[in-house]
């Protein structure tokens, strides 16, 4: 049940799209939706008194234009038919992706553009939420375009952990669905089928088609996109990959394709 979303704001003209999105989402599940203003501060690591006496200006000149763009968003808010907030969150640059995803954790869905994507350059964040929040994220393409509903959803199943989470967190959506397409990607003698994760659907009262398209040469992530372009479908759901062990940020080859590349919306889960 989705009935509390986050959606992430900037202050760039990106966050009508964001908010577009979002409050299709929140019509169709009469959720609440509040209002994630981030206004990134910057680092300040061996600054000397003569950068200081400057960064004072810049501080000043930030804050206004936080100030500005806060109350814009208030106003823009304040139009919303469904029930709403909007808050503002000053945070370090380095520390933004943990402040969020603590923001994340305590909302059904968070609701920001692909981090391959976003014009104010806070896709470390982004990915940080992806990682830390233990949510899923709603991320939608750069300049697109909501439907008035999502109807035609893609899964992608390769049988991993990460993938059965996207699945548990998009219950929600593809109960509503007309129609589910389980998408594997044949990768040399891999002999996952989809049937089992289909089956699973069914017991959940939802009909699920099961689709096999093969690499060819161009990798798993655009052989997905292209079966997604293929069915017309208007939301993709998929497990995110990544290296958290290392650097939080640096993801899988197929979810950063899709994080690049993906003209539709996608909902991640890890």
């Amino acid at each position: 049940m989705i009935k509390d979303i986050v959606v992430h704001l900037s202050g760039s003209e990106e966050d009508e799209v964001r908010l577009a999105y979002a409050e299709t989402i929140s019509e169709c599940f009469d959720a609440h939706l509040a209002g994630l203003y981030v206004h990134l501060l910057p680092e300040m690591v061996g600054a000397d008194a003569v950068t200081m006496v400057g960064m004072d200006a810049w501080y000043e000149q930030s804050n206004t234009e936080a100030e500005g763009d806060f109350k814009r968003l208030k106003q823009r808010f304040e139009r919303l038919r469904m029930p709403h907030d909007v808050r503002r969150l000053d945070v370090l640059s380095g520390t933004a992706g943990p402040a969020i995803a603590n923001r994340a954790r305590v909302a059904d869905l968070f609701v920001t553009t692909r981090p391959y994507g976003d014009p104010s350059h806070q896709g470390h964040a982004e990915v940080s939420v992806l990682f830390g929040s233990g949510r899923a994220c709603f991320f939608v393409p750069p300049k697109g375009s909501p439907a008035k509903d999502f109807k035609t959803l893609v899964v992608a199943w390769d049988g991993s952990r990460e993938a059965a989470r996207a699945v548990a967190e998009a219950m929600p959506f593809l109960r509503r669905a007309s129609q589910v397409i389980i998408v594997t990607v044949l990768q040399g003698d891999d002999d996952e089928t989809g049937g089992d994760i289909a089956r699973h659907l069914s017991r959940h009262g939802i009909s699920a088609v099961i689709s096999r398209v093969d690499e060819d040469g161009e990798g798993s992530g655009a052989a997905l996109l292209g079966e997604v372009r293929r069915v017309g479908a208007n939301l993709l759901v998929m497990g995110g990959y990544g290296h958290s062990r290392l650097r939080e940020w640096i993801l899988g080859g197929v979810t950063r394709h899709v994080l690049t590349h993906s003209h539709v919306p996608v909902l991640m889960a890890r």
